[in-house]
Order: C-alpha cells, then structure tokens, then sequence
C-alpha cells in the first residue's frame, strides 16, 4: 500500500487536523521567509550601521592591545556576547571555537566590503553582520588553525574579526509575544472543531447506513442542519422510507398471491385423484407437492420476517428432537444421515434444554439435511456441540462444494447456484433463506462454509440464553 492510499484510508477528522498542522506549518514558513526577504531587501537601507560597528570593533580592538591581551578579549566577548578572532603571529585564536561562525574557512569565505572606518570592512552571512579590523604585522608568517587545519596568509596584516554573537539566549520573548502563539492555537482548534462540527451529519449518516444495511428500513436519521448535508441526509431518509413501501408492497402481493393459489391448488389435487393411475398423474402429483412446497415456505418466510412474533416457544431438548427427526429421515434415504448425539459423552445429559420453536427447529434441521443429501451420495454428518454462549448445530456432507463467490448469497430467496439443476434437485431457493429466518428468529445465527471438492458444512448458532 502507498502513502497516498494509506492517508486516503485514514479517518476523515484525521485528516482534516492533518490539513491544518501541515497549513501551520506552511505558513509559518512562508511568513519567516518573508520577513526575511523584506530584510534582504532592505539591507541597503542600513546605510550607516556598518560604520558605527566597524568603528566600535576598532575601540574593541585597541582596548585588546597589539599584543593581543587574549584574556581580556576573551572577557569582552563574553560581556557583550560577541565572537571575537585573532589571527596573528602565525596562530589564531578564537573566543568560542565551538561556533561554525567563525572557523578560518568560514571566514575565508566571506565577501567583505570597504568601510569609512579606516583598516575596517564588513560582510553578512546568514543574517550575521561580520567586520574585520586589519593591522600590519611582520612578513612571511603562514596562521594555522587548529581545529580546521585551515591555512591563511596574511601578507604582513593582522586580523581580527568580530560578529555578534547569533544564539537563542540573545534574543527576549515578552509575554505579548506568548500570548499570541498561544491565540494562534486557540483559533487553529477553534478553525478545527467549526469544520468537525461542520462534518459532524456525516457520523449520523454512517449510523444510518449500518441500519439501513441490517434491514432496518424504519430507521430515521435525525436532521439538524439545512444545509447540503442536511438535504442528503433528508433524502437518504426518503429514499428508505420509499425501500420500506416497495418491499412492503412485494411481501403483501405475495402474501395474496400464495393465499388465492391454495384454492385452486387444491381442486387439482382433488382432480388428480380421480384421474386413472398412470404417468401423467404422477408428474401432476409431484408438480402440485412442490407447488404446495413453495407456497407454504414463502407464508412461512413472511411470518419469520414480521418481528419475529410469532414463535411458540417451549423446552426443548435439542438433541433428542434431532435424533428423532434423523431416524424419521433415514427411512426414506437409506441411512445416509449419520450421528452420535445421544451417545457423545461430552453432550449426555448435561446438554441444557433451550427454549426453543420445536416446530420451526424441526424445519430447520429438516432443510439442512434434505439439502446436504441432495447434493452429496455419501453420509451426511450431523454434530452438536456445547461453546461458551452458545449451542452450534453442524451439517457437514462430503459433496462437490461450493464456489466462495456464492456463499454469501446462498441464504437469499430464490437464489440457486445453478439453475440448470432446478429439475434434478428440486427446491426453488428458499430453503436456506428459511432456514436463516428460523435461527435470527431465535435470536441465533447461520454460517456456510464450503471448500470446492471437499464438500460443505452448515452451522448453526443458538444462544443458550434463547
């Protein structure tokens, strides 16, 4: 992941207060390289100055003698916080070897101008004002710095340079001037929190989302502002409120649709019956059941889907009721269905009877494992076991298995994986959805898990406290 994307991922407050740190940061520096750029302007204004600091580093010298009373000079540049260099008699010497500013390639360095001081001249380097006092010594002798082995030829001359000293103690902050850094954060938090404040629809917008994604179409997301935000959070709510009556038109033309066709549904089962026993007849009987099939799944599927109002809740010894409906089954499929629940000693009579749908349980592990018969010829494992909170119901066969990309919308209605086996397996897409229904009903959970080749294993999730 890049740096882009990775700050493009962030949280949006983030990186807003990101925005205005680097906005501080920016214009601070432009403002100092302002105020530097006005200086360097106007250095020619100073017109004069040069003079008088040449001319009191000229006193500053005398004072110091032509011997050089290094003692004394040392003295001075404490006191007046300046940095003093002697160059002379074939050495140099410096009132603070540590400061960059006055090492002899430095100073060789510089560009320095004639002052109307006599023996004096000046230069600047980064904003430090430098003069340079020149007197005549003996010839032939070569000045070595220490420190930088740096050479220097002074032709006869003795030079001493002196600056002020650049150093943070030199400079006073008054107390106005703390007062203003400390305005500049007050305004940059008070900036920050007008535009969190400004964003702030966004976070009631994301709730709102959540809820819509849950299925909670009732859900209202409060407006509090007029503005661009509050119109799309007044459409958003609109835009639900329009979802709900859609759907609730659908699930009532359903509801209508399946109830007009048990009527008829039932004369044909009354005609079939009184037709000749032959081929035609048995299609007929077989069309009618799933036709039958499908009408009661989809009434139930509406009930489940109404506030879940409608269980009848009873104790339930779980797996007892699986063993029986497991032995009902096994009748019709050859044993395939294969168990231990009642033999497990880790179940025995220590699993707790649960408040459950008898009824609608039963339907609900009676698609399970019609569904992992139909699409697996080897025994199909039903398991049961005992977590922290909850009681996990497992199906598991050893069929073909499932692609990944299907998974997530298997326990949706009428969706099939492959239409193409509508006819051979039979069923119209319901099952799971129903089955998902049943366990949200009980305050549970349904999870698909299937790996192409190996076969798939469906669990399901029921709180012990249900």
């Amino acid at each position: 992941m890049t740096v882009i994307q990775r700050v493009k991922s962030m949280p949006l407050m983030l990186r807003l207060l990101m925005i205005f740190i680097a906005t501080a940061f920016v214009l601070v520096f432009l403002i100092s390289g302002a105020f530097r750029f006005i200086a360097q302007e106007n250095q020619h204004r100073w017109r004069g100055f040069e003079n008088i600091f040449a001319d009191y580093s000229a006193n500053l010298v005398e004072r110091i003698g032509s011997n050089s009373d290094l003692v004394l000079a040392k003295k001075l540049a404490d006191e007046l916080r300046l940095n003093i260099t002697i160059l002379e008699k074939g050495k140099s010497w410096n009132s603070h070897p540590n400061q960059e500013e006055h090492q002899l390639d430095v100073l060789q360095g510089l560009h320095f101008k004639k002052s109307e001081i006599p023996n004096a001249q000046y230069a600047h380097r980064r904003g430090i004002f430098y003069i340079r006092i020149s007197n005549k010594i003996a010839a032939n002798e070569v000045i070595v710095d220490k420190k930088s082995q740096s050479t220097l030829k002074p032709d006869n001359i003795k030079q001493v340079y002196i600056s002020k000293r650049r150093d943070f103690s030199d400079f006073t902050i008054p107390l106005r001037a703390y007062v203003v850094f400390i305005l500049m954060i007050v305004v940059l938090y008070i900036s920050y929190r007008a535009i969190k404040s400004m964003f702030s629809p966004i976070q009631d917008l994301h709730a709102g989302s959540l809820e819509f994604t849950k299925g909670n179409l009732q859900y209202v997301i409060p407006v509090k502002r007029e503005d661009e935000l509050g119109r799309l959070t007044q459409v958003m709510n609109n835009m639900a409120a329009q979802i709900e009556k859609m759907l609730q038109a659908k699930q009532q033309m359903l509801l209508a649709i399946s109830h007009e066709l048990r009527t008829p549904l039932t004369r044909m089962k009354l005609a079939t019956e009184l037709m000749d026993e032959n081929s035609q007849q048995n299609l007929l009987r077989r069309d009618i059941k799933e036709m039958e099939s499908l009408i009661s799944d989809i009434l139930e599927s509406e009930k489940l889907n109404t506030s879940h109002k409608v269980l009848n809740l009873e104790p339930v010894y779980l797996p007892e009721l699986i063993n029986e409906l497991v032995i009902e089954m096994n009748q019709s499929c050859h044993d395939r269905v294969v168990h231990d629940l009642l033999e497990n000693s880790e179940i025995g009579s220590q699993f707790p009877v649960l408040q459950l749908d008898s009824l609608r349980i039963r339907l609900l592990v009676r698609n399970l494992i019609s569904n992992a018969l139909q699409y697996s010829e080897k025994p199909v494992l039903v398991t049961l076991k005992v977590q922290a909170e909850s009681v996990c119901l497992c199906v598991k066969d050893s069929g073909a298995g499932i692609a990944p990309e299907h998974l997530a919308n298997l326990t949706q209605a009428f969706y099939r994986v492959d239409d193409a086996r509508l006819r051979k397996t039979g069923g119209f897409g319901l099952g799971l959805y129903l089955c998902e229904l049943i366990a949200k009903a009980h305050g549970g959970s349904l999870n698909i898990q299937s790996e192409i080749g190996k076969g798939t294993c469906v669990s399901v999730a029921l709180k012990l406290d249900s």
